[in-house]
């Protein structure tokens, strides 16, 4: 682990549909939390009308009491790691309740689990993780089912690729992975089929808005490259064997017919890491505040 000063998450808010999914979301958050030192919220909402994260609640877990016990069972478990944690059971409309709970516990971080959809490996984000990644206010953590692998580094993120188009949220998301990466950042832009002389200004925006950290402990590599982007961010976050790519949030709720088109929504499906979205209307924390960036463009 590098000398870097520490960057912490103080409370992680785990949204579970009580899924094989979600169990390995939880089992993520708790390596998360057991490196932050930090606390977990369960929060798990019974919508009358079927959960929506991908195909509704279980048939043996769709009575209630059944979600309880099972809840009560993750927070037990959770907290025989030493992890402070709290549960909650809710009803109602499950992104809106989801939200509330972040903003009531003053959550740093939401995690929610995603689970492939076909042999290709496309996501079934559902319509409440859909809107969870453009509406909650803190950063939104992704965790696919096959995240084995990973859980020893969770929340000690060895080697992390963060992608920026140089808006307000992909800086927001740099000023983050600036802080967290223990061993290697990647940062990687596509700009399209641009001139040479615009590439060489890229890269030198690049090389300026994440310069070589200050104590000279973790490396940085700066990519600028023609690919599309959600593909340039999949082959460099496999190249590499990242350990979280992280990147801007999106702006706005996205559909199903998105998937074509959303850089975040490909990514999100097809990377075998963690993804971390950063929302722009983060207000960073105190201890951030110096790496805060701006681009007068």
């Amino acid at each position: 682990m590098s000398g870097q000063s520490e960057f912490r998450f103080e409370t992680i808010v785990v949204a579970t549909d009580l899924s094989e999914s979600a169990s390995s979301a939880l089992r993520y958050a708790q390596a998360v939390a057991q490196a932050h030192r930090a606390r977990i919220v369960i929060t798990h909402v019974i919508d009358p009308v079927g959960y929506a994260f991908a195909s509704g609640v279980p048939d043996s877990l769709g009575r209630n009491q059944a979600a309880i016990d099972e809840i009560h069972r993750m927070e037990e478990e959770t907290r025989s790691k030493g992890i402070p944690v709290h549960s909650q059971v809710q009803t109602g409309v499950i992104c809106d309740r989801i939200l509330q709970s972040v903003m009531d516990v003053h959550g740093d971080l939401l995690i929610l689990g995603t689970r492939a959809k076909t042999d290709a490996g496309r996501a079934a984000l559902g319509t409440v993780a859909r809107q969870l990644l453009a509406r909650t206010p803190c950063p939104v953590l992704t965790v696919p089912r096959d995240v084995e692998r990973h859980i020893p580094h969770g929340g000690g993120w060895p080697r992390v690729l963060i992608a920026t188009d140089f808006s307000v949220a992909s800086l927001e998301a740099l000023a983050y992975a600036h802080r967290f990466t223990h061993e290697h950042l990647t940062v990687v832009h596509a700009e399209g089929g641009k001139e040479n002389r615009e590439h060489e200004t890229c890269l030198e925006r690049l090389r300026f808005l994440a310069p070589f950290n200050e104590q000279h402990t973790v490396p940085i590599e700066h990519i600028v490259d023609y690919s599309d982007a959600a593909d340039l961010i999949i082959r460099e976050a496999e190249r590499r064997n990242a350990d979280l790519v992280v990147l801007g949030a999106p702006m706005v709720e996205l559909q199903e017919k998105d998937f074509a088109s959303s850089t975040v929504l490909k990514v999100i499906s097809q990377v075998h890491c963690p993804v971390m979205c950063v929302p722009s209307t983060l207000e960073l924390p105190v201890h951030l505040d110096e790496r805060r960036v701006s681009i007068g463009c």
